[in-house]
């Protein structure tokens, strides 16, 4: 299915819930003061569009939600690379970390409110605490699916630890830490609001809704301030999946939506010894006679999902006999079995 597609079968879907909304509003299964119908909320939508004070709210729930996120993001990916790279470590902290990852954070607002008092400070709190978790359990596990023998090449070659993490590591995690991300966007978009319809007091679009339910009339506000809460978030994720394509296009999830099948979109091929053909990511290596009978390639820079590929160009050096390798600038790659 190619992106058109995608957008056509998302517009329909969309265009299904508007009518069946506007015809439950209209034909009285519901008190039109309870759920009045859709093309009014979406009328008031737009008119809110036009109301600076309105904006203005929403411009300070979007800067507490990147300041959380940021933070969020700050914290769980350096801890996320100590805990997946020292098992010890690790070991330590897991029981401590299973005890916070549970507790909600809508229900930590009043302790941090009594610490933090009531505005920013306490909103930007809650929403790193909430964001964290998926971005650090990411990292772990991008970690722990590195390619080893990428990893053990590279050790071979004489790089040190930081080596190994700056080019195998690190560029291997990147779409796991990508995805949670998006994850915790979400969750950070949720707490700003949150976290002000239960303040109820100061600026921001969960206040626009807490004061809205209050009024008489006050429905179709809640709910055009719910369609712009969606807007919002739907307009988050997308950005942050464009970005995530642009980043990391030899994903397989990415490769399916851009209707390349099973085919690796960058770096060039390498032919196995038992005919298959892999791509990595980076420039091409110079062959080098080093073992007995398998293909392996080291580049510069990295190694691709599956360990195949990376780096720069490197002379021939005839070492052992039998299998290749190619050696290029630091990247590695790992080829298939001798038949």
């Amino acid at each position: 299915m190619n992106r058109r597609q995608e957008l056509a079968l998302g517009a329909l879907g969309v265009l299904l819930a508007f009518g069946a909304c506007e015809a439950i509003g209209r034909a009285g299964v519901v008190r039109r003061g309870y759920l009045p119908p859709a093309s009014e909320v979406l009328a008031r939508a737009v008119e809110l569009a036009a109301d600076r004070t309105f904006l203005d709210g929403v411009a300070v729930t979007l800067r507490a939600w990147a300041l959380g996120l940021g933070l969020a993001c700050a914290i769980a990916i350096p801890l996320g690379l100590l805990l997946g790279s020292v098992p010890v470590i690790d070991e330590a902290v897991r029981a401590v970390i299973e005890f916070l990852r549970p507790l909600p954070s809508v229900a930590l607002i009043p302790l941090v409110s009594l610490l933090l008092g009531s505005g920013t400070g306490t909103e930007v709190a809650l929403i790193t605490y909430a964001s964290v978790w998926p971005i650090l359990f990411n990292t772990v596990h991008g970690l722990s699916e590195t390619d080893p023998v990428a990893k053990d090449t590279l050790r071979a070659f004489g790089f040190g630890r930081l080596s190994v993490l700056l080019h195998v590591e690190l560029p291997a995690t990147a779409p796991f830490i990508a995805a949670g991300l998006r994850i915790s966007a979400a969750t950070a978009l949720i707490l700003a609001i949150a976290t002000e319809l239960l303040s109820g007091f100061g600026q921001g679009l969960g206040i626009f809704i807490a004061q809205a339910q209050l009024a008489t009339d006050g429905t179709r506000d809640v709910l055009a301030g719910v369609v712009w809460a969606g807007v919002l978030g739907l307009a988050i994720n997308g950005v942050l999946v464009r970005l995530e394509r642009l980043a990391f296009p030899w994903t397989a999830g990415h490769r399916r939506r851009d209707g390349s099948g099973g085919a690796r979109r960058s770096g060039p091929a390498v032919a196995r010894r038992d005919g298959s053909k892999d791509a990595g990511r980076g420039g091409l290596g110079c062959a080098r006679s080093v073992g007995s009978g398998d293909y392996r390639s080291a580049g510069g820079g990295g190694a691709g999902p599956d360990g195949v590929g990376q780096g720069g160009s490197g002379p021939a050096r005839p070492v052992g006999s039998g299998d290749r390798r190619a050696e290029g600038g630091g990247g590695t790659a790992a080829g298939g079995a001798p038949t």
